[in-house]
């Protein structure tokens, strides 16, 4: 039951968490639209080794990183589940032991 107590605290989390993975993904978009413009101003092997580097270094670590951030939100998906199917589990043996007494 403390975590229906909490749960929207959790929800409010999850929400935020989803957001932040947004932000990252629109900040990974923008960077990904830089590339064709540095390219079409900066000419040479430098603009070149530029796009090189964002396509080897940057866009893995960003992806890296929002597979981290949904990973938050699907393990709290899965604790919220199991936190659910506890409070399931005791309140029928609750209602079991609340019959068996009533029974004597």
């Amino acid at each position: 039951m403390l975590f229906q107590f909490i749960r929207s605290q959790v929800d409010n989390v999850m929400s935020g968490v989803g957001q932040q993975q947004q932000i990252v993904s629109g900040v990974l978009d923008t960077i990904k639209g830089y590339v064709p413009k540095v390219q079409g101003s900066w000419i040479g092997g430098d603009a070149d080794e530029f796009a090189s580097d964002v396509a080897r270094k940057i866009v893995p670590a960003m992806l890296e990183l929002i597979a981290a951030i949904a990973g938050i939100n699907l393990n709290l998906t899965k604790a919220t589940g199991i936190i659910d199917q506890a409070d399931n589990q005791c309140t029928q043996q609750a209602q079991s032991l609340g019959d068996l007494f009533g029974g004597i």
